[in-house]
C-alpha cells in the first residue's frame, strides 16, 4: 500500500456514538497484539512482528512489543498500517481536546523521525506528525501533539493508525536493514490553544488606494483558490462576529491563486494583511509573479519571501513595502500568494485584510530651510535662492533611479526627489574648484529616509567622468524625519577625495531604496570667513584638555556669544550659550572620536579640532 502523501497523527478518545481501542500496549488481552497490520513500501513487505520486549527494565517493563524491520530496497516512509474500522482494531473515533497529546515508546538501533498519522474510510487522513528519538538501543517516549489538529474535517471518524519507525527525508530507496519496536500508544488530554475573540481593526484606506484580495472593508479581486490542491494545510472559513476570517490549520505551506486574472501592483507601494496565531513562531508570505506569458513554471516567473515573528494571541498588523520584495522585480502579473509557518505542520493561522494598498499621505515641509546668511565671497551655490548659482547641467541623470519635482515652499525654491534610490547631479560641462573651500553644506527634510548619503566626484585633470583619474568619497547621515536637517560637513571629511579642482558630480542615495523622499535646498561649498587685525583677538586662546574626556575649557579673550560641537559628518551634537570668556562644557556623554568647536566671538566664528576618547 504506497503512502507518498503525507499526512498527522491523530487519535480521540471515546465519545458519544465512538469508540476508541486504548493503549495500544501488545498485551495478551490488551489492545494491538491480535489487531491486523498490514506493512507497506517496504521491499517484500514482512509482517509486522509480536515479540519480547527486547529490554524490559524501565522505563518499559512491557513483556510483549511490536517489532519493525525495515528492509533495503524499501522507501524512506515504510511503515505499517491497522485495519480500517476493524474489529477489534482501533475503532472509530473523533479527535478531540481529551485525546490530543499521543504518546508511544520506541526502542531504535538509529536516530531517525518517527511519524503517526491518522486516517478515515474515504482515505482523507491528517498530515503526519513526526519526531525523532534521541536514544538508540533504549527505550524512550515520544511525544506527538495533535492538538492543532482539533476541528478539521479529516479528524472527524478515524478509523486507522498509522505508524512510521525510521521516515527520513529524500526519495532514494532504503540500501541497509534497520529493526525498531515500538509500543505503549497512548492517548491523553492537551492544552487547548487559544482563539481569537474579537476581528481584526478595518482598514479605513479610500477603496481607490486598495487591490483587496479578501477583506470585508473592500471588493475583493477574484481568486481562483484559497487553498491549491498541492497545500499541506486545512482551511476553515470561520465568523468572529460579523467579520470573515481565512483559518489555516495545520499549516506546513498553502498556495492562493489568482492566475486566472492576475494582479497588476505596479502601481501599489505596500502588501499587507492581519494574522493572529497561538502557536507560529515564524510566519513566511511570498509573492509569486507569473512574467509577460502569464504562466506559473513558464520561465519569467519572479519571486520573493518575506518573514516575521508574529507576537503570539493577538492580531498583527503587517504591512510591508513591495520594494522589500527584492527578486518581484516584475509585478504586473502577481499569480501567487504563499503562506507558510513554523513549526510546520502543526501552526494555527488566522488571516484578514489581505490586499495591496498605497501608501498613506506622507508628511511634507510647510516652511522652507533657513536661509543661509554666508556672505556671497565664502559660497559656491550649486542650488539656493541666497546666492547666485554655478551651472549644473542636470539635477537628475539619465542613469538615476528616482524622480524629480521642482516645487516652492512659499518664495522658495526645492528640489523634490520622490521614489529615491539614487540620483545624479553633474557639473561635467562646468566642473568646480572647490580647492579654497572648508565645508560641503545641504538643507534635507524627509518623511521616510533612514539612511541618507552623499558622495562628491571629482573628474580629474582630465575632466572626465571615467576616464581613469577620477576621486570621489561618500559620506551618511541619519536624518532627523519631518524636519529640516542642515549638513555641513568639512570637505577634508571626504578622505578619498584627494583631488578637488573637477567636482563634476554629487550623488544623493537614500534607504528604503526606491520609496525614499528627500526635499534639497541650499547646495552649497563654503570657507571660513577671513579674520582681519581687528578680529584676532577674538580666536580662542585655549581650548583644553585635548584630547579630553570628560570635559572641556575654552578660555577666550571676549566673551563668547555660542559654542557648537560637529561631528565628523556635520552634526551638532552640543550647543551651548555661555556669554562669558570662561567655559567648561561636559562632553562625558560623547561617543569617542574627532570633534569640531565653533565659538561664535563678535559674530566671528573661530573652530577648533578636539579628540574625545
Amino acid at each position: 500500500m504506497k503512502k507518498i502523501v503525507t499526512t498527522s497523527l491523530f487519535i480521540l478518545m471515546a465519545s458519544i456514538g465512538f469508540s476508541q481501542n486504548a493503549p495500544i500496549n501488545f498485551e495478551t488481552g490488551g489492545q494491538g497484539a491480535t489487531w491486523t497490520w498490514t506493512t507497506f513500501e517496504n521491499a517484500s513487505n514482512p509482517s509486522l512482528q509480536i515479540v519480547n520486549n527486547p529490554s524490559s527494565a524501565a522505563p518499559n517493563t512491557s513483556s510483549s512489543v511490536a517489532k519493525f524491520t525495515a528492509l533495503p530496497g524499501g522507501k524512506p516512509w515504510a511503515g505499517c498500517e491497522s485495519a480500517k474500522g476493524a474489529t477489534p482494531d482501533i475503532g472509530t473515533f473523533t479527535l478531540t481536546a481529551s485525546n490530543a497529546i499521543v504518546k508511544m515508546m520506541v526502542y531504535k538501533s538509529k536516530i531517525s523521525d518517527v511519524g503517526i498519522k491518522f486516517a478515515k474510510n474515504d482515505n482523507s487522513a491528517i498530515q503526519e506528525i513526526k519526531v525523532a528519538n534521541t536514544k538508540i538501543n533504549q527505550w524512550e517516549e515520544l511525544t506527538f501533539d495533535f492538538t492543532s489538529k482539533i476541528g478539521t474535517p479529516e479528524a472527524s471518524n478515524i478509523t486507522q493508525i498509522v505508524v512510521f519507525l525510521d521516515f527520513y527525508s529524500g526519495a532514494a530507496d532504503r540500501t541497509d536493514t534497520t529493526v525498531s519496536y515500538f509500543d505503549n500508544i497512548t492517548f491523553s488530554a492537551g492544552t487547548t490553544l487559544p482563539e481569537p475573540t474579537v476581528g481584526a481593526t478595518a482598514p479605513t484606506k479610500p477603496a481607490s488606494d486598495v487591490i483587496s484580495l479578501f477583506s470585508n472593508a473592500y471588493t475583493n479581486v477574484a481568486i481562483d483558490t484559497w487553498r491549491t490542491g498541492w497545500s499541506a494545510a486545512t482551511l476553515t472559513d470561520v465568523k468572529i462576529g460579523s467579520d470573515d476570517i481565512k483559518k489555516y490549520s495545520a499549516l506546513d505551506f498553502v498556495g492562493i491563486e489568482m492566475i486566472a486574472s492576475q494582479i497588476n501592483i505596479s502601481a501599489m507601494d505596500l502588501f499587507e494583511l492581519d494574522v493572529w496565531s497561538p502557536n507560529s513562531t515564524t510566519f513566511r508570505f511570498k509573492l509569486v509573479d507569473a512574467g509577460a506569458d502569464g504562466k506559473i513554471g513558464g520561465g519569467d516567473d519572479k519571486e520573493h519571501e518575506l518573514t516575521i515573528t508574529p507576537t503570539l494571541n493577538g492580531w498583527n498588523h503587517v504591512s510591508v513595502p513591495i520594494a522589500n520584495f527584492t527578486g518581484l522585480t516584475t509585478k504586473s502579473n502577481i499569480a501567487q500568494l504563499i503562506f507558510s509557518s513554523a513549526p510546520a505542520g502543526t501552526s494555527i493561522v488566522y488571516l484578514d485584510n489581505i490586499m495591496f494598498s498605497k501608501a498613506s499621505v506622507v508628511l511634507e515641509p510647510t516652511v522652507s530651510a533657513p536661509a543661509p546668511t554666508k556672505l556671497a565671497k565664502d559660497v559656491i551655490s550649486l542650488f539656493s535662492n541666497a546666492y547666485t548659482n554655478v551651472t549644473v547641467d542636470t539635477w537628475r541623470t539619465g542613469w538615476s533611479a528616482a524622480t524629480l519635482t521642482d516645487i516652492k515652499i512659499g518664495s522658495d525654491d526645492i528640489k523634490k526627489y520622490t521614489a529615491l534610490d539614487f540620483v545624479g547631479i553633474e557639473m561635467v560641462a562646468k566642473p568646480i574648484n572647490v580647492s579654497l573651500m572648508d565645508s560641503f553644506e545641504f538643507d534635507v527634510w524627509t518623511p521616510n529616509s533612514t539612511s541618507f548619503r552623499f558622495k562628491l566626484v571629482d573628474a580629474g585633470a582630465d575632466g572626465t567622468i571615467g576616464g581613469g583619474d577620477d576621486k570621489e568619497h561618500e559620506l551618511t547621515i541619519t536624518p532627523t524625519l519631518n524636519g529640516w536637517n542642515h549638513v555641513s560637513v568639512p570637505i577634508s571629511n571626504f578622505v578619498g577625495l584627494t583631488t578637488r579642482s573637477n567636482i563634476a558630480q554629487l550623488i544623493f542615495a537614500s534607504s528604503p531604496a526606491g520609496t525614499s523622499i528627500a526635499y534639497i535646498d541650499n547646495v552649497l561649498f563654503s570657507k571660513k570667513p577671513a579674520i582681519g587685525m581687528a578680529a584676532i583677538e577674538q580666536e580662542l586662546i585655549g581650548v583644553y584638555p585635548n584630547p579630553a574626556s570628560k570635559s572641556l575649557t575654552i578660555n577666550t579673550i571676549k566673551d563668547i556669544q555660542s559654542v557648537v560641537i560637529y561631528n565628523t559628518l556635520g552634526q551638532v551634537v552640543l550647543t551651548t550659550l555661555p556669554n562669558t570668556n570662561d567655559v567648561s562644557i561636559d562632553i562625558a556623554n560623547l561617543p569617542n572620536g574627532l570633534y569640531t568647536v565653533k565659538a561664535t566671538i563678535n559674530g566671528v566664528d573661530t573652530f577648533k579640532k578636539i579628540i574625545k576618547e
